[in-house]
């Protein structure tokens, strides 16, 4: 139920990029400080600022780019901060827009990097709000693939460092209690195209390319 759902959202396929820190295959559930009781997988997709930009104004399933309706976001933002009581309104101030990405900067230099980082979350399990289902458990994984497209299998361990593309959808959000507002990335699945498991090393990194074979 919950994949039919999002699945009327406007979804994307990213470029390709390098996972930081992945939770793909186990739901993660936070730490006693910071639970997360209905598990959570996520990872952050790392990539050149040049490819970042060009990918947001790209068009997607949808006919409409990501920054077309990151920007939607904010009109609908400002309308519902409008809409607060003036009390309000003037303790928050203005809306406070999050952006798709997260700009990278050199620890050292405090100049920007050149990279980016766009973060993707899926919850793993909740309950139906409403309708006839109302009441019922869901729990849901996301779909993962190899670089020729097949379904990877359980234990296959991907670990940062690994490469490849993220297939999401997108929602809004307004926080009325903090005004933040922006859209989140909803992972839906990710296609590994060079993988990292443990201390493995991926085939690209020893110089070897894909032949006819094994696999």
């Amino acid at each position: 139920m919950a994949k039919e759902v999002e699945n009327t959202r406007p979804s994307f396929t990213s470029p390709r990029g390098t996972f930081i820190d992945p939770k793909l295959t186990e739901p993660d559930y936070g730490s006693k400080d910071y639970p997360k009781p209905e598990g959570e997988y996520s990872l952050k997709l790392r990539m050149s600022k040049a490819d970042a930009d060009a990918f947001v104004n790209l068009k997607g399933k949808d006919g409409q780019s990501l920054q077309a309706l990151y920007d939607q976001a904010l009109r609908e933002a400002e309308r519902q901060f409008g809409e607060l009581k003036v009390e309000s309104r003037n303790k928050l101030g203005s809306v406070k827009s999050n952006d798709l990405f997260t700009v990278l900067y050199d620890q050292v230099t405090e100049e920007p990097t050149g990279e980016v980082e766009f973060k993707f979350k899926m919850k793993a399990s909740g309950e139906l709000k409403e309708g006839p289902g109302a009441g019922q458990k869901w729990t849901r994984k996301p779909d993962l693939f190899d670089g020729k497209g097949r379904k990877i299998g359980k234990g296959v361990d991907i670990w940062g460092g690994s490469e490849g593309k993220v297939a999401f959808s997108v929602r809004d959000y307004f926080v009325a209690g903090t005004a933040a507002a922006g859209l989140i990335l909803m992972l839906n699945g990710v296609q590994v195209i060079d993988l990292v498991s443990e201390d493995s090393r991926s085939a690209d990194s020893y110089g070897f390319g894909e032949e006819e074979g094994f696999g």
